[in-house]
């Protein structure tokens, strides 16, 4: 009896996370389908305004030497007559990033480009605090959001303007996330994919069928009246501008998407950079649900289907919890006899075709996404497996954002990705050094042991679908640790050359082997690692 009782009870929780993910699986098999009716208007190559009112771009920097300069300089080659715009600099820095950014401002107003600083005596509130502040600054008709490393494209606030004063009700455009350092390595190059069809896949489905989606900091413009409507940005929110793009939403506003316009940011070039960028995102997702789901539900004027899009954008980055939840309590129920090994799910041909469907739209997706930039090629076809390599090792780091965004605790808040503006600077400072094994490693070194061992119980009752999912999800976390590397720099000799924080070829080697696993164990998270690398 008591056996009974344990089965339904893993039956029970196993549904209860699943099948929320599952709709979110097939959400996006859905956004996959409309993104390929994507208005073909919105892709005209000419803006054509009858007025250029004034902008301004709001930047905000904190410590960002190697990447700010080329920020600021893209102003001056803006296709935008510069006595129309206006540049404002939310500048926390304490380093020699002040000198850089206060020689950059006499430049541009030499150019003939307004520009001015905001500086505060403290960092209270963070980014959020500096952006408020700076807002006050702020005298354009429409505001231009970008992060420090943000290169802008000369086109992009003529053909942003345009789209925003054809569409009624548009309050913010969406820019297509580009990638200055796409080649740099491995990494970068499935950052870079993984982006793309966050773009190709969410934005544009979502935009087709009037669906929310959420802005990105550094690609993003605004109307200004509408971000003072809504009370600009809500302090200590880590996601600022899912916090924006949730409160547009609210008050009836809608987003435009142009898929033909980069801006361009710096992606990481390590997984430790990477997965702990989805914590940071899948902790400040978490942080916005738990305060805006009680207002998302009992909004008015804002239809149901807007609420249920506003519902499940938020939710994606629970897949990664639910990935590990699920296949650990199905593991558990295998090893210790709880449920016959024939009645598990991953034995349950129902069950394999559901996940099926996802898996064949996740590497559709890849190349929809690549085939959309005309960046169809072998060598970034073959990525679109390799992915799953990334993605696995992020699931516990993922897992943990929830817990950190639901209870509200600091988590990842302080932790910014590295930018260094050039791969020179990347291999030869010591301004990255922080990227190391933390407290989270141990949950990481713990989940990804045991699902190597586990694994291999789980083989021998015969439930192989299962046993090459943990397999999979235990040797990628710990790859993702880079253990062998860390172990290196503790060997290595004072006043060695240091640490490189590249994929190397074997890495490359390893991945390929390994890609079926990690399609098949990083499937359900799939969606929530797309999105979950906003920055």
């Amino acid at each position: 009896m008591v056996v009974v009782e344990i089965w339904l009870l893993l039956e029970i929780v196993t549904l209860g996370i699943g099948i929320p993910v599952l709709v979110l699986g097939y959400y996006w098999v859905f956004l996959f389908a409309t993104s390929m009716k994507y208005p073909r208007d919105l892709e005209k190559k000419e803006a054509n305004l009858s007025r250029y009112p004034l902008v301004s771009i709001l930047i905000a920097t904190f410590n960002e030497k190697f990447v700010i300069e080329r920020s600021l300089e893209a102003m001056k080659h803006l296709d935008y007559p510069k006595d129309k715009i206006q540049v404002v600099i939310a500048d926390d820095s304490n380093d020699q990033t002040t000198s850089i950014i206060d020689a950059k401002v006499r430049d541009l107003n030499q150019s003939g480009i307004q520009t001015l600083v905001s500086r505060r005596p403290s960092r209270e509130f963070f980014k959020c605090g500096a952006l408020n502040k700076a807002l006050q600054l702020v005298h354009g008709e429409y505001v231009l959001l970008l992060d420090a490393d943000s290169l802008v494209s000369p086109d992009a606030l003529t053909k942003g303007i345009d789209a925003i004063e054809t569409h009624p009700r548009t309050a913010f455009v969406s820019y297509r996330y580009g990638h200055y350092n796409r080649d740099y390595n491995m990494v970068t190059k499935l950052f870079a994919l993984s982006q793309d069809i966050g773009d190709t896949v969410s934005k544009m489905g979502s935009y087709r069928v009037d669906a929310p989606f959420s802005a990105q900091g550094g690609q993003t413009l605004v109307r200004t009246k509408d971000l003072r409507d809504v009370g600009g940005w809500t302090n200590q929110r880590i996601a600022d501008d899912t916090d924006i793009s949730i409160k547009m939403y609210l008050a009836g506003k809608r987003g435009i998407y142009l898929s033909n316009v980069k801006i361009m940011s710096e992606d990481p070039s390590t997984l430790e950079a990477w997965k702990k960028q989805v914590g940071r995102t899948s902790q400040g997702w978490w942080r916005c649900i738990a305060h805006y789901w009680t207002a998302i539900v009992s909004a008015r004027g804002v239809s149901m289907r807007k609420k249920a899009g506003l519902l499940l954008m938020l939710m994606s980055p629970f897949s990664s919890l639910s990935w590990i939840v699920v296949t650990f309590l199905s593991t558990i129920a295998v090893v210790f006899n709880l449920i016959p090994p024939a009645t598990s799910i991953f034995n349950n041909p129902a069950y394999v075709g559901l996940v099926a469907v996802p898996f064949a739209v996740s590497l559709a997706s890849g190349a929809w996404a690549l085939k959309v930039q005309g960046l169809m090629t072998w060598r970034n076809v073959i990525l679109i497996p390799m992915l799953g390599y990334a993605t696995g090792g992020m699931l516990v780091l993922g897992s943990i954002g929830f817990f950190y965004g639901v209870f509200d605790r600091m988590g990842f808040f302080l932790y910014r990705t590295p930018k260094s503006g050039s791969a020179k600077e990347m291999t030869k400072t010591s301004y990255f050094q922080h990227l190391r094994n933390d407290r989270n490693s141990i949950v990481e070194m713990l989940l990804g042991v045991s699902g190597i061992v586990f694994a291999w119980f789980v083989f021998i009752h015969g439930v192989w679908f299962l046993a090459l999912s943990m397999f999979g999800f235990g040797l990628f976390t710990l790859k993702s640790m880079n253990l062998t590397r860390a172990i290196t720099i503790r060997l290595r000799r004072p006043g060695g050359r240091p640490s490189g924080l590249r994929v190397t070829g074997s890495d490359l080697a390893q991945a390929v082997p390994y890609a079926t696993m990690g399609l098949i164990q990083s499937l359900r998270a799939y969606p929530s690692t797309i999105r979950a690398t906003t920055r």
